[in-house]
């Protein structure tokens, strides 16, 4: 009651506090709109905003076309390439005023979708029959997928626009006929000259200073070749998620208790039993394959193809066992089942009969009909090569029942495993000389063996494997060790702790904001993303669980974009400014006029280059200098040129022939060679200048 009459007491303060708080909340929706709104666009390029659901369903296409060894930034990257395409080239477009036909757009559809089964006929083609029956039936019972059709459509449009627009653009390029001689010039004038190289490499870098305002300078004045985007620089360590000695110790002594029977108590049957081991069960198929991480291989396998920690087995009397053994990834015990020599390389012809729905069949026959025609086939051939012969030629010339195909040389350690296994079984436990019949996903095989080679020793193993895999107790011991490291390097030196752990420090430098494959790593995009996080700064360190362990990182330099700093450029610009130095001090120890003289007083020899050209201004025993080679076409017969900064060093040259090539009556050839490079090279060009010439906004790494 008291309280009450409190709040009676000041409800003119109780309105106010009310009215600010609902005056708060409508505001914060306002600005929380506003976020959402922004949060909604991946970027923009120019006034066109990128919307991140379409840009979503974008790249779960582009994923789902280019299969599973596509990864998610892999896919961001390529559709985000192709959004900025679209967007300069369609701002072009509209400015332009270009329009295309629906006829145009209709064309455009149908060669996008040329090859999907969905509107392919019974002969393989694409039919608009199916393809407007398709649409119809999406426009009339699946509204949602119509609209996903309608962008396609509009996607087309797009397409057709573009490929108008640089129609356009090619057909405005000409190849002059001064570009033409120049053309023919460049490539076909000729100058011969002595020269004297004396190179940069003969003052050590350590007597050239480059100083930072230096690199600063040269960066001012080359703005545009030193744009850098924001990158971060980290180091880490890895605990490393593998089994201890002790771990594999225990997994031997599992794998041991495999190898022969033995008694256990069942709480299952509440009585004690007894289990078969690999040496004396006889399912062994069913052994292997109730045990093993890896399906049984009944295959035979050469006996030089086994790995190191295996090759005792083929020594083995059949039946025995071997092992526990490491191999790889696993730990494994094996059964020696069979051994036999065999034919590494085997050459055959087959004839095929294949039946509807077998791999890559084009047939309407059942299967059993093919059977019946196999058989019939067979039946005929016998083990005649003769016959086989002549029922290949007729087979290879008239395809509509089976077909006869040449395969060549069959080499089990090498291509056998591109066929079919059933095919490759019976080349390989056959003799030269036998016809067969054998089934495969292709069909039914008639096969011939006309020749063996390579007779090699064989072994058919079974193998019970299990992957080596850490203990939940070292796993467990893995975890508190990266916890303590993790501590320790908040504390201490990442560098020093690292020591102390006995563990390798990895640096990464210039990640970018998109990066997302680490040195020594698999992908892990989310390392980088907790690198550019705001609020991580340097310093900083986090603990990310990965296939490979626990990874402890730092963050040791950020960097935004705008000009690299002097630090970053470093590497670039101190070799072309050390160079500058080095040519002059080179040119201020020339004293004489002549090749020779100059090449004694520096102790080099003087060198002779024949018939250069501009086109490719290589000089034998230095490599590219088109600065050199452009003074030499500068220079009369027999005149020396002052010293040039070339390159890879000073030179100095002196004409001794001239070879212009003659003059020709049209030069019409070389012009269209430039018209076509220029053509060609037309359409990148004008997207990458496009693109520098807008403003582009880029969100990615905020949602990927």
């Amino acid at each position: 009651m008291a309280i009450l009459g409190k709040i009676r007491s000041q409800g003119l303060i109780l309105i106010l506090v009310i009215a600010l708080a609902l005056f708060a909340f409508i505001i914060q929706g306002l600005l929380t709109s506003n976020g959402a709104a922004k949060a909604s666009s991946l970027g923009s390029v120019g006034s066109t905003e990128l919307d991140r659901e379409a840009f979503a369903r974008r790249v779960e296409t582009t994923m789902q076309q280019r299969g599973a060894g596509t990864s998610t930034v892999q896919a961001v990257n390529s559709v985000w390439d192709a959004e900025v395409r679209d967007a300069v080239l369609n701002m072009q477009i509209n400015e332009a005023g270009i329009e295309v036909s629906d006829e145009a757009v209709k064309n455009q559809v149908k060669s996008m979708y040329a090859n999907a089964p969905i509107f392919l006929d019974e002969n393989g083609q694409f039919s608009e029959i199916k393809m407007n029956t398709f649409v119809a039936d999406l426009k009339n019972n699946q509204p949602e997928r119509y609209q996903l059709w309608l962008q396609d459509v509009e996607n087309a449009a797009d397409q057709a626009k573009q490929t108008q627009f640089f129609n356009l653009l090619k057909s405005g390029i000409i190849g002059t006929q001064a570009a033409g001689e120049m053309e023919y010039r460049l490539a076909n004038d000729n100058r011969s000259f002595t020269f004297v190289n004396i190179p940069y490499t003969s003052i050590a870098d350590s007597e050239v200073e480059i100083s930072k305002s230096e690199i600063s300078s040269y960066i001012a004045k080359n703005e545009s070749k030193f744009k850098s985007e924001a990158q971060r620089d980290i180091q880490y360590v890895v605990f490393e998620d593998k089994a201890s000695e002790a771990d594999k110790a225990t997994m031997k002594s599992d794998m041991t208790k495999l190898l022969s029977s033995y008694e256990e108590f069942s709480e299952n049957t509440n009585r004690t039993e007894t289990y078969q081991g690999l040496n004396t069960v006889e399912d062994v198929e069913t052994f292997v394959n109730s045990q093993s991480d890896l399906p049984y291989d009944g295959s035979y396998l050469l006996t030089s193809k086994l790995p190191a920690t295996a090759k005792a087995i083929a020594a083995l009397e059949e039946g025995s066992t071997y092992g526990p053994y490491e191999d790889g990834e696993h730990m494994k015990i094996s059964r020696l089942e069979d051994k036999k020599t065999i034919m590494d390389s085997v050459q055959t012809k087959h004839i095929l009969v294949a039946y509807a729905g077998a791999t890559r069949s084009a047939s309407t026959r059942s299967k059993e009909d093919a059977k019946k025609v196999a058989d019939s086939i067979f039946a005929t051939i016998g083990q005649s090569n003769s016959k086989f012969n002549a029922k290949w030629d007729y087979f290879n010339e008239n395809t509509e029942v089976a077909k006869g195909e040449d395969i060549g040389w069959v080499v089990y350690s090498g291509n056998a495993r591109n066929f079919a296994p059933g095919f490759t079984k019976f080349l390989f436990e056959n003799d030269k000389g036998s016809v067969g019949i054998s089934e495969s996903s292709f069909g039914y095989h008639i096969i011939h063996i006309q020749d063996t080679k390579a007779p090699t020793e064989a072994v058919k193993i079974a193998t019970i494997a299990k992957k080596v895999e850490a203990s939940k107790a070292t796993g467990k011991q893995l975890f508190t060790d990266a916890q303590k490291f993790q501590q320790g390097a908040a504390e201490k030196d990442f560098t020093e702790v690292a020591k102390e752990f006995t563990l390798d420090v990895k640096p990464v430098k210039n990640l970018k904001a998109m990066d997302e494959n680490l040195p020594g790593l698999q992908r892990n995009r989310s390392v980088v993303q907790w690198a550019f996080k705001e609020g991580t700064d340097i310093g900083d360190t986090e603990r990310f669980e990965t296939p490979e362990g626990y990874v402890i990182v730092q963050l040791t330099r950020k960097a935004e974009s705008g000009l690299m700093s002097a630090e970053e450029a470093s590497a670039t610009v101190t070799p072309i400014l050390r160079n500058k130095k080095k040519a002059k001090m080179i040119m201020d120890q020339i004293t004489a006029t002549e090749v020779n003289d100059i090449a004694s007083a520096q102790g080099l020899n003087a060198r002779a280059a024949t018939a250069v050209n501009r086109k490719s201004p290589t000089i034998p025993g230095v490599g590219e200098e088109p600065k050199v080679v452009g003074t030499a076409f500068g220079l009369a017969e027999g005149e020396t040129s002052k010293p040039i900064a070339g390159e890879k060093g000073v030179f100095v040259v002196k004409v001794t022939a001239i070879e212009n090539a003659p003059d020709l009556g049209s030069y019409k050839a070389d012009a269209n060679e430039v018209a076509n490079r220029t053509a060609n090279q037309a359409t990148s060009k004008l997207v990458e200048a496009l693109k520098k010439s807008i403003e582009i906004t880029d969100n990615r790494s905020t949602f990927y």
